[in-house]
């Protein structure tokens, strides 16, 4: 439509510039006219003086010139050009045509820039819900994010306490498990002194109490192991079983403070192959410095916006992938934590134990021998 309405345009210029044209030589023509007009009377003035020269005629015989009629004569007898409706008829009725044409071509521009006008607006509504569909959307996403960001620190949060927990409590395990150390050489220290007091004092082979064994009358010693270890009291007056005793081998005695060196080394190495085993499970070695060195450099895994759909939902994943992780190094501390405790609990109470073991023996070797005998038969039949 606009290619043929130009090219209408194109004509009705054309058409214009002729109509111009005509107008021009008209005036050029009405200006011409008089002057054609004098030119004419004035040549034949000078061919009728001409001929008179030759031979004067008669006036009385010669007659006068007819006059031409006037061509396009108007009312008042003179010519005159046609009107200029008349000569314009043609380049109106194009002018006509073309604003007739220019006037539909308006038209219809005006009708298809309607048309246009309320197709954008449908689109432009359609177009504005989406986009308000869009942006619920993506404030969803970003609540999402952020409830999944405060998630993350709050975990990072109670992974850093768990850490700091783990690391004072394995801290206080490598105290407990030195402590146990100490109390192994201790009882290995007490253990070589009662040998070398035992071998120091065996009367078994002393031939000056050969006499004694010729007795008949002498009961038999008590067996040490069945004294009783809670007593540290000041004992009454010996009776001839308690007299007799002190003839006995002590033999049981030392057994019975083997047993227990033995029984603590025991608990030392279930801690310290629990503390392995916790080592290897999280790949670590099975030394409690380097066990601390690598929680102490143990790291959860990290993190980090605008409105764009895309990217929101970019960043949502990457925020979910961080919280899943933190999650599991959570569980693993926990798990680890929980261990240690456990383990911690076990070995307060192998240190109580070997506490109240050394109390005892301590106030059995700080007794009197009679009262050391006697508890320990009592200890005995307990554990009978």
């Amino acid at each position: 439509c606009v290619i043929v309405w130009g090219r209408q345009l194109v004509l009705g210029y054309r058409a214009a510039r002729q109509l111009v044209s005509l107008v021009g030589a008209m005036k050029l023509a009405r200006a011409l006219v008089p002057v054609a007009a004098s030119l004419v009377i004035k040549l034949d003035a000078v061919v009728l003086e001409g001929k008179n020269k030759q031979s004067l005629p008669d006036p009385n015989e010669v007659s006068l010139p007819s006059v031409p009629n006037v061509v396009d004569a108007g009312k008042t007898g003179f010519p005159e050009l046609p009107a200029v409706t008349t000569m314009l008829s043609d380049a109106a009725q194009t002018l006509t045509g073309i604003s007739t044409q220019a006037q539909r071509l308006q038209t219809q521009m005006m009708q298809v820039q309607q048309e246009n006008a309320a197709r954008m607006q449908r689109q432009k509504a359609v177009f504005d819900r989406k986009l308000k569909e869009q942006e619920q959307k993506n404030l969803e996403v970003v609540k999402e994010n952020a409830l999944i960001a405060k998630n993350i620190m709050d975990t990072k949060k109670v992974n850093e306490d768990l850490l700091h927990h783990a690391q004072s409590m394995q801290k206080g395990n490598a105290l407990r498990h030195s402590e146990l150390k100490m109390l192994q050489d201790q009882l290995a220290a007490a253990q070589k002194f009662l040998t070398e007091s035992v071998e120091q004092t065996d009367d078994t082979k002393a031939t000056d109490l050969d006499v004694l064994a010729e007795e008949d009358a002498s009961p038999k010693g008590l067996s040490l192991l069945a004294l009783s270890s809670t007593s540290n009291t000041e004992p009454a007056e010996k009776s001839p079983e308690a007299k007799a005793s002190d003839n006995s081998e002590p033999e049981s005695l030392i057994t019975m403070l083997a047993s227990g060196i033995k029984a603590l080394k025991k608990q030392g190495q279930v801690v310290w192959r629990l503390l392995a085993r916790h080592d290897a499970s999280r790949g670590d070695s099975c030394d409690p410095v380097h066990f601390l060195a690598s929680r102490k450099t143990a790291k959860p895994c990290a993190s980090s916006e605008a409105l764009h759909t895309g990217s929101e939902i970019k960043e949502a994943t990457v925020l979910k992938e961080t919280l899943e992780t933190m999650k599991t190094y959570h569980n693993r501390l926990d798990a680890a934590d929980k261990h240690l405790q456990a383990t911690q609990t076990t070995m307060d109470g192998r240190l109580h134990d070997g506490g109240m073991f050394m109390q005892k023996l301590s106030e059995l070797t700080m007794a009197r021998p009679e009262a050391a005998v006697h508890a320990l038969s009592n200890l005995e039949q307990a554990k009978k």
